[in-house]
């Protein structure tokens, strides 16, 4: 196997698949925070103003119908910068999974903070089109709604499971059948431990009503905590390290029990490697 370790111009433009070729994305080991970072040293500030100014860049894009695909990638890639920037030491590995199959995907894996919700789009969406299942609320707001909305996504109300359900299975599936990628995380909230008790199987079952391959993804990114009042704004933890692992697609002719056993130890098996808490089931 050889491998290929992605720079930051790599990035959102396609690499073509080659098979026997390994694609990570690292941080360069010689990147140095931001001078703006530097000088507010340990606080916050300069990330959640980074943050802030990529939002509101978005959002004018996005009510001017211009946030497109590529859009959405370069401004994901940004979020990356900023983590970089500010002291973020990044790892994604198993990027060629993405570009091992023809056509669009479910994407599934464990939900730990706001992190993976920017930063995924970066290694996806130059690949296939993609989009999430998301919080309705995230899309009403005044400030995510117009970039969330763009993104055509699967808005689920969280209040009902059985509706939820039905909404993410009829809508993905005609999304998935006109070529848009799906990421869920089949979790009802962001926790940086794991508990296997809580990651349902809606992924594995969207992906075989739709006749499609899944592909698992493990992500450690409690580097960007989880605020106490609003979830978006938690302190970032210089000390933590970010790993994005992709695996091995599941195809849909599999059992569904079986492909569903499947994602919960890939993502329970790296995330035990990278020595976060998995409670037990």
């Amino acid at each position: 196997m050889n491998e290929r370790i992605l720079q930051r111009k790599d990035l959102c433009k396609p690499v073509p698949y080659q098979s026997g070729l390994v694609l990570t994305y690292e941080t360069a080991p010689d990147k140095k925070r931001s001078w703006l970072d530097s000088i507010f040293r340990e606080t916050d500030l300069a990330f959640h103003f980074g943050y802030f100014r990529e939002i509101f860049k978005s959002r004018r894009l996005a009510l001017k119908g211009i946030y497109d695909n590529q859009t959405w990638c370069e401004s994901s890639a940004r979020i990356l910068d900023l983590l970089e920037n500010c002291g973020g030491k990044v790892k994604v590995e198993g990027i060629e999974k993405i570009i091992s199959v023809e056509g669009p995907v479910v994407i599934a894996g464990n939900h730990m903070s706001t992190l993976e919700t920017f930063v995924l789009p970066t290694f996806v969406t130059q690949y296939k089109p993609v989009t999430f299942v998301v919080k309705e609320s995230l899309t009403q707001g005044r400030l995510f709604g117009p970039i969330m909305r763009s993104r055509n996504p699967i808005a689920v109300g969280r209040n009902n499971p059985r509706e939820d359900l039905v909404t993410v299975l009829e809508e993905g599936a005609k999304l998935l059948k006109n070529g848009m990628s799906v990421i869920v995380f089949p979790q009802s909230t962001r926790t940086t431990d794991f508990n296997p008790a809580e990651f349902n199987s809606i992924a594995v079952k969207l992906a075989s009503r739709a006749g499609v391959p899944l592909i698992p993804v493990a992500l450690r990114t409690d580097f960007w905590e989880n605020g106490k009042v609003i979830k978006e704004l938690g302190r970032i933890f210089r000390d933590r390290k970010i790993n994005i692992t992709f695996g091995d697609p599941l195809l849909p002719n599999e059992d569904s029990r079986k492909n569903q056993n499947l994602l919960l130890t890939f993502v329970i098996s790296n995330l035990k490697r990278w020595g976060t808490k998995v409670r037990e089931s």
